[in-house]
């Protein structure tokens, strides 16, 4: 039914329904798959009356009140439910997902859900774009594919985990695809990828990645490892280097020895027999031939010879005491260094302990009695070390040290002993002298009693008649008398100030020393107070005012003192201080004042004097005008007329006249070169110094040149050609100065440095040609000596045809006819014949490996050296190889085949030489080198394959052994299952039956039982803290190694942990709560291993580091509360004592109101009832009473400046501190300032003005402080510090002010001074319009009228007149280069600095620049044309100044830095051409030469046609015509011919294999270089082959079939080049490798067969020989049954008749003999506590016995058989025991195994032991009737019995005895045991005792009832 209009409405109504209901809609299922149905419900569930529901946009159905209507889309595939408003849709395609929505109006609601339709996923596929890869180089691509499916994700597996992107790994196109970028080892995956929707998933199959990779973490491995503290392995070890890396595939190895290639290609290098020449660098290359990747690892090998023998011995004379002594210690073996040892300690090098440069030779000198002792010497090398002997040294010695024991000091009457002692060996004897007169002989010595007579020297002389020596001692002996009077007196005039004042000290009685006291003080020497030599006088050499006081003597000696009376001193003084004031130099004309003052009370009179005469009194004195007549001393003379004295003061005033002349005067003979020449300098005036210059220079005196006291004279000592030039003198006073004019030096010299230019060697039939030359002026005439004989005149020499005659020594001979002078050089022509013959012959046995082999090298001609070479190279010594003296022989000391090749010698000598035709050189060796390679360690059930090879030639055969048993021939060996009884060692024994020589290796196979339990438990008590603690570690297996961990980290021993040996129990020393934790142990060995469970470890501690919390210090008064605890588990209890005494427990103390009497220490006690421990901490409270009053006080006198002052602190309470201020500011100890010891006390030694200031003391303690008020202190002083101001120059016209002024309190009166004068007071002067006259000293005195004092200052003032001209002139000749050149400034007016400027800029000196003394001069000490420029200088005064105009300077120079351009090689038949240049001013000149002949001028030129003899130097001069000068340079120029021809030729015979072979390249043209080809390629030499010097030889040092191949040679030069054609090489060899295959020992009986082969081409012949004699032919031979005759050496020789060599191999076979029987027997019957020995006696040869017992090894090193011994074939009991009972057997060892006796059973006899006696003790007559007795004892054999009564022998013996109860019957019973083997008695006694009464029998009847029991009790028994 279709009602659309209703339809409207309803849509237009929910669309305005904004109402939300808290409905949703769940689908049945979501996601879906298509093609499935789902189902929309509404939850909760609601029935809707009108709605829809719609999918997107579209609606699905409308329903509304009796009714729906579905839209035509859905229709057919649509439900719904009314009731429930339950949507159903089917057959859901793809398009069906999206959002559905249900809108209800009645009720309003509205709901959504999101559909999601899934087409599931089917057929995941994977694809890779490569799968073989390298790793780091390739990346790999995955691609991730379905055939169906949608909405999909994709997850990537590697392996189990997921891959993750990163930096290498990335995820592309919806995660579909996986790249990993540059893969490693670790990608290679199985990779899978997971395709996922929400309705189904699908994984692909996987795919595997083979990444390559490697060779990385390369590796290498030495065995055995190198001996702790080694540094190399012996001669002769075996080492194996192995060499592993990780890599995909297998790497492949090579190894490379010193940089060489070895023929080794597999993981391990063995190196056999090592010696020192493999000694080097090892490198393994690994190499994997798919990545192309390559890893190398070295390492360092070194071979060394050990130490044999090391002896120590003395070296000279016996040790004696303080001379020389040596030891020598002697090494046989290389040494790297020595140590010397005394008494086991280290010597080391001291001042008087010297060792030799090798160590081997230590002097003691001089020894000393330390130096006794064991001494070793101990010789080290890299392998080994060996120790001397030990030498005792003893030390013969004495007397030394003599002592005599006495007093020094006695008093008259006493008696005294002496005791003289002296260190000696033997003993000294002893005689006494009393001032050097003998008086007694022993070591003791009595005097009569003391007189003052006795006093006087006591010597004892000690001697030795050993050593010859004695020894002196000597004693004074002082006698004295007692003091008895001192008295202070004085001695001479009474004290006045500054004269010598003495005090003496009279006393009385003998007197050792004297003290004098001062106001009671001591009194010491001082610069002004000294004492006489023994004391008793104090002398004043100046005494003072300061020395008033009351002076006192003490008089001493060791026995008594006394004190004098006080002696009152008082000082007089005065004048003092003269001072004259007037100038100290002054010119004639001219008016000077003196002023002179002193300082007196009273004031001085004032006396002049002039040069001793008085010239006028008064304190001034004015000169008349002064004449030369005025020099001299002026006088004032002050005198006190109350001192009496006289002060004078001197002042010298120096009148000079002008200088007025100076010339320089030759004095003598003229200059001659190396004479002594003199110049003198006269003058007029007043002259004070003479200045000399040359060139302008100031002049200084040398090594040659001095001069004369006042500088007059100059002399030469001897005059060279360098002292040429310009000289001047100056002479000069302080007032005027004048300077010579140039006297110009000129020298005469020569003939000098002679030289002969000529050969100094010539061959027989050659001319020589000598040129002699000589430096002179004017030139020298030559003459010519050969060997003292005058054979020509002339410069030139040439000899005739030289001969051997012609050799001697040519001398030239210089004469000069001028200076008369000549001299000689002379040149040795040494005259050699040529070398005509070299050839290299064998000296002795021809080469055999190892042995020693000599060549020596014939010659002919004059030698002067011998080289040899190996196929071609130059050969050296070394290790093995030695040469003789003159080179002529070379030995090898062990020959090796690396030996073998081609041996040349060249003889030479300067102008010939020759090289000897090649001696070829082969040896036979091996085998070497033995590897086995097989694993190391194995697990039981395992089967193991040992392979061995060894380098040998012939190829050896090989047999193995299992713990010395032959198991298996051949080189390889395959054990069974593997069992512990298979570990063992393993050995290869490789044999050449051509050499005879056998290689053995082994190899230990260490077989292992896996791990299978590890557990920790306790060992001991359980943990408490502090103490030892003990954990172990159980395991079962076969364990390597444990190890330890705490709380999983490895745990490791310190200095609380210790594990044991075997590292299976750890012990904690001092376990500790930090030690708490988990702890387990791993047990290990190479193949497996189990770490075991955790074990809990808790430790109980404490208490430890108590703390007491409180105040260290307290007031009284107050409550103090001390607070305690400890770390403690569990927690402590606590205890507190006051100064001992127990006041309180628990943690908190609280005391009552302190006083100081609760000072003390408190101290709390922690203690812990668990660990039963406690601890104690104490704490020392302080009580204090507060600080109530500080006070400052003065104590002395007031403040006066200079004068000691001191202020006192006043206090009331505690105090701990006082603290000084002045102005508020700390105050602090200085050089002026002192504080008495507890600070109280503040002393100025001499009070300053700087002192002024408040001054406060502050008082303190911990708690409470005081602070004084304030001390005010002022200090009177001064004047001090005057000054003046004003200038200290003036110009001539001006006039100068002064002022002065001075530091005074009051202020100063100031009076002025001018050179001594008077002219004005008051504190400001000022000058007169200046002159020149002003110029002098200005002084102002400053005066304070209250202190009394005055104080003066002087200024200098210093009148100059205005520079008024500056001017640069030239000095000396013009300027040309590299000579000097001097510039002078000259100048007017008053010059105090000159500068010099070039171009405007400052000029300073260096080094070859120089200014004068007054810088007026400039000096170019070697002019060069940098030197150009405008130069200037500039006068200066401090007032004025002036610049010169420029003076412009160019410098000639040249020709410098000539240079030749042109080729230095040329081709025959070219033509070349040459350029010359230099620098020069003008331009030079030029002229060429060839070899020395001059063949062209001009700067170009050009040669002709090269041809050979074109060769040679090209020589170009320049000159420059204007300085004068040339210069030289030269090129050399080769010319060559081109190439031309090459070829291969053989030299010597054929190849043969392991023979030296050589070839050589013949040439035509000029060859350069020569380079070698095989198959095409470079040839480089090696370790077989080797080039000649010139490359034109190639020779094979040993040819092998690898150097097959066609070779060429390439000749070269650098114009052209050619190659040969092919030599095409071929090698014959053989026979190698002899090998014998058979046992090495066998039984008596047997027959045994050798097999011998060898590698031979063609096969070998062999023949046998047995101990030397021949025995077979053929390859095998077969003994007869052996005999002990049959022990011997077997030897097979193989030869090959082509190559004819022959090759031998031996064997040693051994021969012995079977065990037939063995026995034990003992040497006597076996008694307990006996000495007994048991002999295993053996029929037949044996190597080894041991012992058995009870069928068990007998161990001895147990406490059950301590007293068990085994000396060769006995066991020895000492002594034998029971416990000793046993069946023993001995058991004989050989080769084929044990053969043990039969039982031999020891049963040790012993006793009797335990004697006892049973039986009653008592017994009473009636009850009984007889008495039975029982003996017994322990014995072996059982003992024999006696009985006794009473001590007397009963009839009867055995071991029971029956007596009748009677009361004769009581006594003592004794039975007696007897063993009969070991002869030993023991008895025992017993008492019977019998009471009541009876009728005893007589005696007969006793007996006769006695025997009826024995026998009755016998018959029982």
């Amino acid at each position: 039914m279709d009602h659309p209009l209703v339809w409207v409405l309803i849509l237009v109504l929910l669309n305005f329904n904004t109402d939300v209901s808290g409905q949703v809609v769940v689908p049945s299922m979501n996601p879906l798959a298509v093609g499935s149905n789902v189902t929309l419900n509404l939850v909760p569930q609601s029935s809707i009356n009108i709605g829809t529901w719609s999918y997107e946009t579209t609606t699905i159905v409308l329903f509304y009140p009796g009714g729906s209507s579905v839209s035509t889309s859905y229709q057919g595939r649509v439900s719904f439910n009314r009731s429930s408003a339950e949507l159903s849709i089917s057959s859901l395609q793809l398009n069906d997902s999206g959002l559905y929505t249900v809108q209800g109006m009645e009720p309003v609601l509205t709901a959504v859900v999101t559909l999601s339709v899934q087409e599931p996923i089917s057929n995941v596929t994977l694809r890779a774009n490569a799968t073989d890869l390298v790793e780091l180089n390739d990346t790999a691509i995955f691609t991730c594919s379905v055939s169906s499916g949608t909405s999909l994700s994709y997850r990537w597996m590697n392996g189990s985990s997921e891959v993750a992107a990163s930096d290498r790994v990335q995820l592309g196109v919806g995660n579909s695809t996986l790249s990993i970028v540059s893969v490693t080892r670790y990608d290679e995956g199985p990779f899978r990828c997971e395709v996922i929707n929400g309705i189904s998933n699908g994984t692909s199959q996987p795919i595997g990645l083979n990444v390559r990779y490697g060779p990385s973490k390369l590796t290498m491995m030495v065995v055995p490892e190198m001996i702790i503290g080694h540094t190399a392995y012996m001669m002769g070890s075996v080492i194996t280097l192995s060499c592993s890396a990780q890599s995909k595939p297998a790497v492949s190895y090579k190894w490379r020895f010193n940089g060489v290639f070895l023929n080794e290609q597999s993981p391990q290098l063995s190196l056999q027999n090592t010696r020192e020449n493999q000694t080097g660098s090892y490198a393994c290359l690994a190499h994997n031939n798919v990545t192309l990747r390559y890893a190398t690892m070295t390492t360092m090998i070194k071979i060394v010879e050990p130490i044999s023998a090391v002896s120590l011995n003395r070296d000279g004379k016996p040790p004696i005491l303080d001379q020389s002594f040596t030891l020598r210690c002697e090494v046989t073996g290389p040494v790297d260094y020595i140590h010397w040892l005394i008494n086991g300690q280290v010597i080391s090098l001291n001042n008087r302990t010297f060792f030799s440069t090798d160590n081997k030779t230590m002097v003691i000198n001089p020894i000393q009695f330390s130096d006794s002792g064991e001494y070793l010497c101990e010789a080290f090398n890299a392998v080994s070390n060996k120790t001397s002997m030990t030498y005792t040294l003893v030390v013969n010695y004495g007397p030394e040290k003599p002592d005599v024991t006495s007093p020094d000091i006695a008093m008259t009457g006493h008696i005294v002993t002496f005791n003289c002692s002296a260190s000696s060996q033997p003993p000294s004897q002893f005689s006494w002298f009393f001032n050097g007169s003998q008086v007694e002989t022993g070591s003791v010595y009595e005097t009569d009693p003391l007189t003052l007579a006795s006093h006087g020297e006591y010597t004892c002389v000690s001697f030795n008649n050993v050593t010859g020596r004695n020894s002196t001692v000597s004693k004074m002996l002082i006698v004295i008398e007692p003091v008895s009077m001192a008295m202070v007196k004085v001695m001479g005039a009474q004290p006045i100030a500054d004269n010598m004042f003495s005090l003496t000290c009279e006393t009385t009685g003998t007197i050792y020393s004297i003290h004098w006291m001062k106001n009671g003080w001591p009194l010491y020497a001082d610069n002004r107070t000294d004492f006489s030599m023994n004391n008793n006088t104090l002398t004043f050499n100046s005494v003072q005012d300061s020395d008033n006081g009351g002076y006192q003597c003490s008089a001493y000696n060791p026995l008594s003192n006394m004190t004098s009376t006080e002696y009152r001193l008082i000082v007089n003084y005065g004048p003092e201080r003269p001072v004259i004031m007037s100038p100290d130099i002054a010119m004639t004309g001219y008016i000077v004042t003196f002023n002179c003052s002193a300082s007196s009370q009273p004031p001085s009179q004032f006396s002049w004097f002039f040069n001793g005469s008085q010239v006028e009194t008064g304190s001034v004195y004015e000169t008349d005008p002064l004449t030369l007549a005025s020099h001299g001393e002026y006088t004032c003379v002050a005198f006190n007329n109350i001192t009496d004295r006289n002060s004078t003061a001197s002042k010298m005033l120096t009148i000079i006249a002008p200088v007025t002349m100076t010339t320089v005067k030759v004095i003598g003979a003229q200059p001659i070169l190396n004479e002594r020449f003199s110049l003198t300098c006269e003058t007029a005036g007043t002259v004070y110094s003479i200045q000399w210059m040359r060139n302008g220079w100031p002049l200084y005196a040398d090594n040659r040149t001095d001069f004369s006291m006042n500088n007059n004279t100059l002399t030469f000592n001897y005059v060279q050609d360098s002292d040429i030039g310009d000289y001047q003198c100056s002479a000069s006073n302080p007032l005027s100065n004048m300077t010579s004019s140039n006297y110009r030096l000129i020298v005469n010299y020569g003939p000098e440095m002679p030289v002969i230019t000529g050969p100094a060697l010539g061959e027989t039939g050659h001319n020589v040609t000598f040129n002699c030359s000589a430096s002179s002026q004017p030139p020298s005439q030559f003459s010519w000596f050969f060997n003292g004989s005058q054979v020509v005149t002339g410069s030139v020499y040439e000899t005739d045809p030289l001969t051997l005659a012609s050799h001697g020594e040519y001398t030239c001979v210089a004469f000069n006819n001028v200076t008369g002078r000549n001299s000689t050089v002379s040149k040795m022509l040494i005259v050699i014949e040529p070398v005509s013959m070299a050839m290299v012959k064998v000296m002795g046995a021809q080469p055999i490996a190892d042995n020693m082999f000599t060549l020596t090298c014939e010659t002919t001609g004059t030698i002067y050296s011998i080289h040899w070479m190996k196929n071609g190279w130059p050969l050296y010594a070394d290790n093995r190889t030695d040469f003789s003296m003159n080179n002529n022989t070379l030995t090898f000391n062990s020959v090796q085949d690396s030996d073998n090749g081609g041996y040349q010698c060249s003889a030479y000598n300067p102008l010939s030489n020759m090289t000897s035709t090649e001696y070829r050189l082969i040896v036979n060796y091996g085998p070497e080198r033995p590897v086995i390679m097989s694993p190391d360690i194995v697990m039981t059930g395992y089967i193991v394959t040992f392979n061995c090879s060894a380098s040998s030639q012939p190829p050896s055969q090989f047999s193995w052994f299992f713990n010395g048993s032959q198991v298996e021939t051949g080189s390889v060996y395959e054990t069974g299952p593997l069992t512990l009884a298979s570990h063992g060692e393993y050995t290869c024994v490789a044999f050449n039956n051509v050499t005879g020589r056998n290689s053995t290796v082994s190899k230990m196979l260490i077989v292992i039982e896996p791990v299978s339990m590890a557990m920790v438990k306790v060992m001991g008590a359980q943990p408490i803290a502090d103490n030892m603690f003990s954990l172990t570690c159980e395991t079962t297996g076969t364990i390597y190694s444990i190890h330890w961990m705490k709380n999983g980290w490895p745990l490791y021993a310190d200095n609380r942990t210790d594990f044991s040996m075997n590292n299976n129990t750890l012990t904690f020393n001092s376990v500790q709560d930090s030690d708490n934790g988990g702890y387990q142990c791993s047990a290990y060995n190479p193949l497996s291993n189990m770490t075991s469970t955790e074990y809990r470890l808790i430790v109980n501690y404490g208490p430890e580091r108590p703390v007491i919390m409180s105040p260290d210090i307290a007031m009284t008064g107050y409550i103090v509360t001390f607070n305690c605890s400890a770390s403690s588990q569990p927690p402590s209890q606590f205890s507190w004592f006051f100064n001992g005494s127990q006041v309180e427990t628990g943690s908190v103390y609280e005391t009552d109101p302190l006083t100081l009497a609760s000072h003390g220490e408190y101290t709390c006690v922690a203690f812990n009832n668990i660990t039963d421990r406690n601890s104690t901490a104490s704490k020392m409270l302080t009580i204090i009473a507060p600080v109530t009053m500080t006070t400052v006080k003065v104590i002395g006198a007031q403040p006066i400046l200079n004068e000691r002052f001191s202020l006192t602190c006043e206090t009331a309470g505690t105090v701990y501190s006082i603290q000084w201020m002045r102005n508020g500011w700390p105050l602090y100890a200085d050089n002026r300032t002192d504080f008495s010891m507890n600070n109280n006390t503040l002393t100025f030694n001499y009070v300053q003005d700087s002192d002024i200031g408040d001054y406060q003391c502050s008082a303190s303690n911990p708690l409470s402080n005081m602070t004084s008020s304030n001390y005010r202190l002022i200090v009177n002083y001064g004047p001090e510090m005057p000054v003046i101001t004003g200038p200290a120059l003036g110009e001539t016209g001006h006039n100068v002010t002064f002022n002065c002024s001075a530091s005074s309190q009051p202020p100063s009166q100031f009076s002025w001074f001018f050179n001594g004068s008077q002219v004005v007071t008051g504190s400001v002067y000022e000058t007169d319009p200046l002159t020149l006259a002003s110029h002098g000293e200005y002084t102002c005195v400053a005066f304070n009228n209250v202190t009394g004092r005055n104080s003066t200052v002087s200024k200098m003032l210093i009148v100059i007149e205005p520079v008024s001209m500056a001017m640069v002139k030239v000095m000396g000749a013009q300027p040309i280069a590299d000579n000097m050149f001097t510039l002078t400034c000259e100048t007017t007016g008053t010059i105090y600095s000159i500068h010099w400027m070039k171009n405007g800029w400052p000029l300073y000196a260096d080094n070859r620049t120089d200014f004068s003394m007054n810088n007026n001069t400039l000096t170019f000490n070697s002019v060069q044309d940098s030197d150009n420029g405008g130069y200037q200088c500039s006068a200066y005064n401090p007032l004025s100044n002036m610049t010169s105009t420029e003076y412009r300077l160019i410098v000639n120079y040249g020709p410098e830095a000539p240079v030749i351009t042109g080729p230095a090689l040329g081709e025959t038949g070219h033509n070349l051409t040459f350029n010359c240049s230099a620098s020069s001013q003008p331009p030079s000149q030029f002229s060429w030469f060839f070899n020395g002949s001059q063949v062209v001028t001009g700067s170009v030129y050009e040669t002709g046609p090269l041809t050979l003899a074109s060769h040679g130097e090209y020589t170009c001069v320049a000159f420059n015509n204007v300085t004068g000068r040339n210069r030289t340079v030269s090129k050399i120029l080769t010319v060559v011919e081109p190439v031309t021809m090459t070829m291969v030729k053989v030299m010597g015979s054929q190849p043969i294999l392991n023979q030296t072979f050589s070839l050589t390249c013949e040439t035509t043209g000029t060859i350069y270089s020569i380079q070698w080809m095989r198959n095409g390629w470079p040839l480089y030499a090696d370790n077989r082959i080797d080039f000649s010097i010139d490359n034109n030889t190639l020779t094979f040092n040993s040819v092998q079939h690898s150097d097959k191949g066609d070779y060429q040679c390439s000749a070269y030069n650098p114009f052209s080049n050619m190659t040969s054609t092919d030599y095409r090489l071929i090698v014959n060899y053989g026979p190698e490798r002899p090998v014998i295959m058979s046992p090495d020992i066998a039984m008596t009986g047997y027959i045994v067969t050798f097999n011998c082969s060898a590698s031979s081409q063609p096969p070998s012949q062999f023949s046998w020989f047995f101990n030397g004699s021949q025995v077979e032919t053929g390859s095998v031979y077969e003994t007869d049954p052996l005999t002990l005759a049959s022990h011997g050496e077997y030897t097979c020789v193989a030869f090959n008749n082509l190559t004819v060599r022959n090759s031998t191999v031996s064997k040693m076979l051994t021969i012995i003999e079977a065990i037939t029987s063995v026995t034990v027997k003992r040497n006597k019957l076996p008694i307990a506590s006996d000495n007994l020995t048991l002999t295993c006696v053996v029929t037949g040869h044996y190597d080894t016995i041991y012992w058995m017992k009870d069928n068990l090894s007998l161990v001895l090193n147990n406490t059950l058989n301590s007293d068990i011994t085994i000396s060769n074939n006995s066991l020895h009991f000492s002594p034998v025991k029971v416990s000793n009972d046993g069946n023993y057997q001995c058991v004989a060892t050989n080769l084929f195994g044990p053969n043990t006796s039969p039982k031999y059973q020891l049963l040790v006899n012993y006793g009797p032991k335990s004697v006892n006696i049973s039986g009653p003790v008592s017994v009473v007559i009636g009850s009984v009737t007889t008495v039975t007795l029982k003996c017994s004892a322990d014995s072996r054999p059982i003992s024999e019995y006696g009985w006794k009564f009473n001590n007397q022998s009963v009839f009867g013996t055995g071991p029971m005895i029956a007596v009748i109860a009677s009361l004769e019957n009581a006594g003592d019973y004794t039975c007696v045991a007897k063993n009969p083997v070991t002869n030993i008695s023991t008895s025992k006694t017993i008492s019977l005792d019998v009471t009541g009464h009876s009728n005893a029998p007589p005696f007969q009847a006793r007996v006769g009832l006695m025997l009826t029991a024995l026998l009755a009790l016998s018959l029982c028994l």
